[in-house]
């Protein structure tokens, strides 16, 4: 099986082709032609997922947190979905994991043959797998998430307490039933959107807050924003005003730090290479933090319509009520 059998999304689980459901909903064409996934997730004490806007530094933040369990001598997956596969470079000894997607186009098969190892073996004991993706132009992502999360389910992957954490870094940019896999099947359950000061990181947190309210009844929470600050004389309070107008806040800011570009430079973690420095330390309180949050106290979110939200970024989200 070829990039081309990829060309579109509608390809079956079993192999076949069958026709591609009209329905309106962005996620019919990524679950195998409207073949439901049915998820038992067990032994699972948390499951973190951190989405963001490309180059917000999403995997640079979930990558240092997955480093900071495994340091703690927790159980650890961490899981990539993102095209880019960058999401585990600092976790990775050889400094490059052989995606999902690349394993499954070898087999040429629409499943992962049963010798091939699922997950590779990461710094500090954390186990690693990146969905990767199709071709640039000739395939759908978003099908690969699935594809790669049913397996999970196929091998119980996260059963039998195997892992104490599991991580998911995907992509926001995109509003797609395919990437918003890990949390419309149950995967993911604490939502972390990583922001800057910049606006349409704010813009892309909103649509992803629509996608967590979307999902609610399957225990998904939108656990708060992580302010990711590029300019370390911007205003922080925008953000804050903006948190609170989706119903939910800002639970840590991790400031800008050259120690992140050296670690980055040298494949390691900040947290490892300058322990000390003031991201790593705000990384490790935010490690802590998302342990601590109970999903049970968190409310349901109010993402702002497009039109409101235009109108009040005007006024840097302050007071008042935009028109409906």
């Amino acid at each position: 099986m070829g990039p081309a059998a990829y060309r579109e999304c509608h390809i079956a689980l079993n192999g076949r082709s069958t026709p591609r459901r009209r329905t309106g909903r962005h996620d019919d064409c990524h679950d195998g032609g409207g073949v439901k996934i049915d998820l038992i997730v067990n032994g699972i004490m948390e499951s973190l997922v951190f989405f963001g806007k490309g180059g917000i530094g999403k995997s640079t933040i979930a990558s240092n947190l997955s480093a900071l369990y495994g340091i703690s001598g927790k159980k650890v997956l961490h899981v990539g979905c993102d095209p880019k596969h960058d999401s585990s470079v600092s976790l990775c000894p050889e400094g490059y994991v052989r995606t999902f997607m690349e394993q499954l186009l070898e087999d040429g098969t629409p499943r992962l043959a049963e010798g091939r190892p699922l997950t590779l073996r990461g710094r500090f004991g954390v186990d690693i797998v990146e969905a990767g993706g199709p071709e640039p132009g000739v395939g759908c992502a978003g099908r690969g998430i699935s594809l790669m999360l049913e397996t999970f389910q196929a091998r119980k992957l996260l059963e039998n307490g195997r892992y104490e954490v599991v991580v998911f870094d995907i992509l926001g940019d995109v509003v797609c039933g395919g990437f918003a896999t890990p949390i419309r099947r149950g995967f993911g359950k604490k939502v972390f959107i990583v922001v800057s000061e910049e606006l349409m990181s704010l813009y892309a947190a909103n649509n992803i807050a629509k996608a967590v309210r979307s999902y609610r009844d399957g225990g998904v929470v939108l656990a708060g924003l992580v302010a990711n600050v590029r300019d370390p004389e911007a205003d922080p309070r925008p953000i804050a005003r903006f948190a609170a107008r989706i119903g939910t806040k800002v639970v840590a800011s991790i400031p800008r730090d050259p120690a992140v570009r050296e670690a980055e430079y040298r494949r390691r973690s900040v947290v490892e290479h300058a322990p000390r420095s003031p991201a790593a330390r705000a990384l490790a309180r935010l490690s802590a933090l998302a342990l601590r949050i109970d999903p049970r106290r968190i409310p349901v979110p109010a993402p702002l319509e497009d039109r409101a939200f235009y109108e009040l970024s005007l006024r840097q989200f302050r007071g008042g009520r935009a028109a409906k």
